[in-house]
C-alpha cells in the first residue's frame, strides 16, 4: 500500500470514529469495495450499544477509589477495575466527567482494544459526576523549578497524608513529543499517581496516564512504567514530603510549543537518489525550518464527521541531495510520519510512528520519476505532468500520472508576512478511483511546493498555512 492508500484509510477510519462510529474500512487499490457499509454499520452500532449498557451497569455497582481522580481542565478523570460477572471478563472502564455540567462520558477495554467514548444518561451518572468533581474541587497544576527541558508538574489539590506516607498527582510536560510503544501514538505529558514515603524517602508510581493531542490516550494492556528519572524523582520527593503550604507557592505552568520527536530519516535507493539528484530544480535563494498550518477535515462519505481549526507543523530539513526536503509533519491526519520530499511536492520515502511500534504495511517500492513540461521556470498558466514509477511486492509495476496547473504569480506575503519571493497556485489532479485533487503554494525563493488541500471521495483536507519561519 503506498502512501497516498495509507492516508486515506487511515483518515476515514478516524472521521468515522469521530461521527461516533467505530468502523472497519476496506481499501483494495484505494476503492472502497462493496454495498454492505450501511447495514454493517446499523448492526455493529446496535450490537455496541447493548454492550455500553451491560458495562455501565456493571460499573454504577462498583465503589469509586476517588482518591485516584485526578482533573484537566474542566474534566475530572478515573480508572477503576471491573471484576468478571457471569461470563463477561474483568476489564477497566475510564470515567470522564465535565464538571461544569455535570455529565459523565465512560469507555471500557474490550479484549485488546477500547471501546469509543459514550456519553451516560443524565438521571443515573449526575451523582457519580458530582463525586468527581468534589473530589478535584481544589485542583491546580503547579510547575517545580529545575533546569531540564522536561517540567516536572504537580497538583497540590490531590495531595493525601497518612502518617508518613503522602501520594499526589505528578505530571512530565515532555519538550519533546513522544510515541508510545504500542500504537506509534503521539503524546507530550505523562501523568503520574505517586505515593511516597518520607520516612524512607522512597517513591512508586501506581497510576499513569498519556496525554495526547489533546485526548488522553487508551490505556496499553501492560501498565504505563514510570517516566520519572533519578533526579525528577527526588525532587519529587522533596517537594511532597516539604510542608504541604509550601506547595500552593509553586508557579504555574509555562505553556510551549512541542518539539517534533525522534524518528529515523528513510533511505533512498542509490540509483533513486542519482535519478532525483539530476531533476530540474529552481533557483532558491532562501531557506526554511518550520510551517504552521490549521487544517479542516471531512468526509464526504460521513457529513457530519468534521476537523475544524487543527493545529498542523511541519519541520523542514534539506534531504540528501539537492532538491530533496526532509518533512516532519505533526498533528496531522494519519500517524506521525517523517518523508523525503522532491522540492515538496514528490514524495520519495517515508518512515511512520506505525512502524517504529512494529506494525508495517505492504508497501509498494518507487523506482522511477518521468517529468513533462518546464519544471524548473513553472510558468503561470503552463500544464506540467509528472509520473511515478512503483513496482508492488508482487514484482508487478504500476504508473501513477499527475498533471498539474499552474496559476498567476503573486507576492508570498500575501499568504505569510514573512515569506520572500512569489508565489503560485499549482493543482496537481490524477485519474484513480478515488479523483483525486491536491493544491500546492509553491514559494519561488524556497523552490518549495506547500500542500494546502487534498481532495479525494474519501477527504477534503483544506490546510491553511499561518506562519513560516
Amino acid at each position: 500500500m503506498n502512501s497516498r492508500c495509507a492516508k486515506e484509510l487511515f483518515a476515514v477510519n478516524l472521521l468515522f470514529r469521530l461521527a461516533g462510529v467505530a468502523i472497519a474500512v476496506t481499501l483494495a487499490g484505494c476503492a472502497l469495495q462493496g454495498n454492505g457499509m450501511a447495514n454493517y454499520y446499523k448492526r455493529e452500532a446496535a450490537e455496541q450499544q447493548t454492550r455500553n449498557r451491560a458495562m455501565a451497569t456493571r460499573v454504577q455497582s462498583r465503589p469509586l477509589p476517588l482518591d485516584s481522580t485526578f482533573r484537566l481542565d474542566q474534566t475530572a478523570v478515573l480508572t477503576l477495575d471491573v471484576p468478571a460477572e457471569g461470563t463477561e471478563p474483568a476489564t477497566q472502564a475510564r470515567l470522564f466527567a465535565t464538571c461544569g455540567s455535570l455529565t459523565l462520558a465512560m469507555d471500557y477495554r474490550q479484549a485488546k482494544r477500547w471501546s469509543s467514548p459514550y456519553v451516560l444518561p443524565a438521571d443515573t451518572a449526575r451523582n457519580i459526576a458530582q463525586q468527581m468533581c468534589q473530589a478535584v474541587r481544589d485542583s491546580v497544576w503547579k510547575q517545580l523549578p529545575g533546569d531540564s527541558e522536561d517540567l516536572l508538574l504537580l497538583d497540590p489539590g490531590t495531595l493525601g497524608i497518612v502518617n508518613t506516607r503522602r501520594s499526589i498527582w505528578a505530571a512530565i510536560d515532555f519538550r519533546r513529543t513522544r510515541l508510545d510503544e504500542s500504537e506509534g501514538k503521539p503524546y507530550g505529558r505523562q501523568f503520574e499517581r505517586v505515593e511516597v514515603d518520607c520516612a524512607t524517602r522512597q517513591a512508586s508510581t501506581h497510576q499513569a496516564y498519556r496525554l495526547g493531542d489533546p485526548i488522553l490516550l487508551p490505556p496499553p494492556v501492560q501498565p504505563i512504567g514510570s517516566a520519572l528519572d533519578t533526579a525528577q524523582r527526588a525532587r519529587l520527593i522533596g517537594a511532597v514530603c516539604a510542608e504541604p503550604a509550601t506547595l500552593a507557592k509553586l508557579a504555574t505552568p509555562v505553556t510551549r510549543q512541542k518539539l517534533p520527536p525522534d524518528m529515523r530519516t528513510p533511505e533512498l535507493p542509490a540509483t533513486l537518489l542519482a535519478q532525483v539528484s539530476a531533476l530540474p530544480q529552481g533557483q532558491p535563494t532562501h531557506t526554511l525550518s518550520h510551517l504552521q498550518f490549521t487544517y479542516n477535515a471531512s468526509s464526504p462519505l460521513v457529513p457530519r464527521a468534521v476537523l475544524n481549526d487543527h493545529p498542523m507543523d511541519v519541520y523542514l530539513q534539506s534531504g540528501p541531495a539537492r532538491g530533496i526536503w526532509r518533512e516532519q509533519a505533526t498533528g496531522a491526519l494519519g500517524s506521525q510520519r517523517v518523508s523525503l520530499r522532491w522540492r515538496g511536492l514528490i514524495e520519495l520515502a517515508a518512515t511512520s510512528s506505525t512502524e517504529l511500534a512494529g506494525k508495517t504495511n505492504q508497501q509498494s517500492i518507487l523506482t522511477n520519476i518521468d517529468l513533462d513540461g518546464d519544471w524548473q521556470k513553472l510558468k503561470p498558466g503552463s500544464v506540467i505532468i509528472y509520473s511515478k514509477h512503483f513496482t508492488q511486492s508482487t514484482g508487478k509495476p504500476f504508473v501513477q500520472k499527475f498533471e498539474c496547473s499552474v496559476g498567476e504569480s503573486l507576492p508570498a506575503t500575501q499568504t505569510v508576512a514573512s515569506l520572500q519571493g512569489m508565489a503560485r497556485k499549482v493543482t496537481c489532479v490524477t485519474n484513480n478511483a478515488l479523483q483525486t485533487s491536491n493544491e500546492y503554494l509553491y514559494l519561488e525563493a524556497y523552490d518549495l511546493f506547500v500542500e494546502t488541500a487534498d481532495i479525494s471521495k474519501l477527504i477534503v483536507q483544506i490546510n491553511t498555512l499561518r506562519a513560516a519561519e
